[in-house]
């Protein structure tokens, strides 16, 4: 399989979901990548299916030429993506959507609006990002936020539903201090994946290498590493801190190319 030149860096484009999905369509697939998403509305008749997709391929035509080919086949055949998904807001309401598919020097970044429901998200913005900047690139799309006050500390999945008695007036157990750190009420939450390859279809894969933020009101962000199905690190996750452990996760698998 051929490689994609490198598109030039100066475009953005801005299509809404069916345009996209029209794009992916012209190159054979069939399927959003994750965890950008579209839901067609709903036609009452095949009639006007057919209008709206002759719309969507018409507004894809106005944009499309070889340098949007060139973004299109990085974000379906990547050698590596970042995948991200997450929540923030008022009751987290509002979907974090963000994809790169990496090739050689550089990436296609995919950033998915909100949409009007947690389900529909909104206009897809794609740009190129030479892989350097990556990172960065990423971090600047996603919910900005100071780091937390709490120090790194160590942890179990097992921990948070274990029954606890307080055994000091005033200094916590180490399962006391990360059940009341985890019970507080956050305004955001996420996940980083990055995996090697592209996926042609839905099936989960266990390939990739994944950490999550956690946002806390009156606080600041968090990122929490699991090492398995039990143990996890929680750090503060200040936004250079972010962009240090993710390009560390991009490294482990562009290095290996």
């Amino acid at each position: 399989m051929s490689r994609p030149q490198a598109p030039t860096l100066d475009h953005t484009w801005v299509l809404d979901p069916h345009a996209f999905a029209i794009g992916l369509e012209a190159h054979g697939r069939d399927r959003m990548p994750y965890p950008l998403t579209f839901r067609p509305e709903f036609a009452e008749t095949m009639e006007i299916h057919q209008q709206r997709r002759e719309a969507a391929g018409h507004r894809l035509a106005q944009v499309y030429d070889a340098v949007l080919d060139r973004v299109f086949r990085a974000v379906l055949e990547p050698e590596v993506r970042v995948e991200i998904q997450g929540l923030h807001g008022s009751g987290q309401a509002e979907v974090v959507r963000v994809y790169a598919g990496i090739v050689e020097d550089h990436a296609a970044l995919a950033v998915q609006a909100t949409g009007p429901t947690r389900e529909q998200g909104g206009d897809i913005t794609l740009s190129v990002v030479p892989l350097a900047d990556l990172a960065a690139a990423i971090v600047a799309k996603l919910p900005r936020l100071h780091g937390g006050s709490t120090q790194r500390f160590e942890g179990r999945r097992s921990d948070l539903e274990t029954a606890t008695f307080a055994r000091h007036p005033t200094r916590l157990s180490p399962v006391e201090h990360t059940q009341r750190f985890f019970r507080r009420p956050r305004i955001g939450t996420g996940e980083i994946t990055v995996f090697p390859g592209f996926q042609v279809d839905s099936r989960p894969t266990s390939d990739g290498k994944a950490f999550l933020w956690l946002d806390y009101p009156d606080d600041g962000r968090y990122l929490l590493q699991h090492h398995d199905t039990d143990n996890f690190t929680v750090i503060p996750g200040p936004p250079a801190e972010l962009e240090h452990r993710l390009s560390r996760h991009i490294a482990i698998f562009t290095d290996r190319r």
